[in-house]
């Protein structure tokens, strides 16, 4: 197998270059951070290119930026294009119903602003792609909120 016949979607490689520009050093300190003997900026952005299948990045460079970042944005953006929804759970220990009541008002004020762009989309009678993009965007975030809320009430009233 070869990887030119694997090739990375854009929306993951997009997710990729946002995980290591938002890092602080952004390519260079994120290369280093990976190789510490080898790692160079140019190895790394040549992995991460739309343009190249022969260097690709690996499931296990992603698992390691995403732990050094402490994001999840990778792992979001492959969701998204598998068409669902990642949910990062929350530590067991450390889980009350001050957390759930949080979750709900976080909910409720996202929610609001789906409705607030979604009468501004549609004020002028078109629904462009860049609308979209954006009312997609918020909707997956409520998506992944009210996974969240499912997942706190089980973990905090969930029948053992």
């Amino acid at each position: 197998m070869d990887n030119k016949n694997f090739p990375i979607p854009d929306d993951i490689i997009d997710a990729t270059h946002k995980l290591i520009r938002s890092y602080p050093g952004g390519y260079s300190v994120m290369a280093k951070r990976l190789d510490p003997e080898s790692g160079t900026e140019n190895s790394l952005r040549n992995r991460v290119r739309k343009d190249r299948n022969d260097q690709q990045i690996t499931l296990g460079m992603i698992l390691e930026m995403e732990a050094e970042a402490n994001s999840n944005v990778i792992t979001e953006a492959i969701a998204r294009h598998q068409n669902g929804v990642f949910v990062k759970l929350p530590d067991v220990d450390n889980v009350d119903n001050d957390d759930l009541l949080k979750k709900f008002t976080e909910l409720v004020s996202e929610l609001g602003e789906f409705c607030r762009k979604h009468n501004e989309f549609i004020s002028d009678g078109i629904f462009d792609k860049k609308e979209k993009k954006s009312l997609s965007g918020n909707a997956y975030s409520l998506q992944s909120k009210l996974t969240e809320i499912v997942q706190l009430t089980d973990l905090i009233f969930g029948k053992r």
